[in-house]
């Protein structure tokens, strides 16, 4: 095993070099992959096992899975999530790691899950650990993650529209359907063309906007004020229809 050793030097006198001890026999492989040990995976390698895990849930309909990834050293990734993550996120310790459906507004969003020492759970968005000028997974995802933070201010919206019927049912197919089969869609302005709408009234582009993380809802808007703009934008200008969940699904763009 190789150990540290640091060696005197007396003043004046140049520093040997001398740090590992038996590092002549280590290979630059191998050290490479003792430094990797300690660090968080590579990024690609990160995406596979949320991918795995990922497709299991979705093909076996399951809401949670168990992730046995020998090679991760999860405390590292959770300590290289930007602050104040970290210390919200390991709390007492790891226990185990889960992918998990993430309680949200939203169906459908996993993310990893933490789960402590005490039996509690914390989750995070593995991407944040790579949010850095060498990724792009969030210059890629920032037109949708502010789109999710502008229908996360309209919900009440669809809310009181769906509550508001006498019957749910369908506008495109005229079935009659249950509290949850029935989605309400925007229409016959799409929820794309108000938001680009809103952009123009308020001479902004989708880049001006600045996000922050709610537990709830994932993404909010972090200006208040813009974010009462649109709310009330929204109210003057949207309308509406029911459809099912199978036809929403057709045509997920529209909603």
């Amino acid at each position: 095993m190789t150990t540290l050793q640091l060696q005197r030097v007396s003043p004046g006198s140049t520093w040997t070099g001398r740090v590992l001890k038996g590092a002549e026999k280590v290979s630059i492989a191998e050290m490479k992959a003792q430094v990797a040990r300690f660090r968080a995976p590579p990024a690609n390698r990160m995406e596979a096992v949320f991918l795995k895990y990922y497709t299991i849930c979705k093909e076996q309909n399951k809401k949670q899975i168990a992730v046995n990834e020998p090679d991760v050293n999860w405390k590292a990734v959770v300590m290289t999530l930007p602050p104040p993550q970290p210390s919200k996120v390991l709390g007492c310790g790891i226990r185990k790691v889960w992918l998990k459906e993430h309680e949200c507004v939203f169906d459908g969003i996993f993310r990893f899950h933490v789960e402590r020492l005490d039996g509690t759970f914390a989750s995070f968005d593995w991407k944040d650990v790579y949010r850095d000028a060498y990724h792009s997974y969030f210059d890629k995802s920032f037109a949708n993650d502010v789109e999710m933070a502008l229908r996360t201010a309209i919900l009440p919206h669809l809310h009181e529209y769906k509550s508001s019927q006498a019957q749910l049912r369908s506008h495109k197919s005229g079935e009659l359907l249950t509290y949850d089969q029935a989605v309400v869609q925007h229409h016959p302005i799409t929820f794309k063309e108000l938001i680009a709408s809103f952009l123009d009234h308020v001479q902004l582009h989708l880049e001006d906007f600045q996000l922050e993380y709610d537990d709830e809802h994932v993404y909010t808007l972090k200006d208040k004020d813009l974010e009462t703009k649109w709310i009330k934008f929204h109210a003057l200008r949207a309308n509406y229809r029911v459809i099912s969940i199978d036809e929403a699904m057709d045509a997920p763009r529209e909603l």
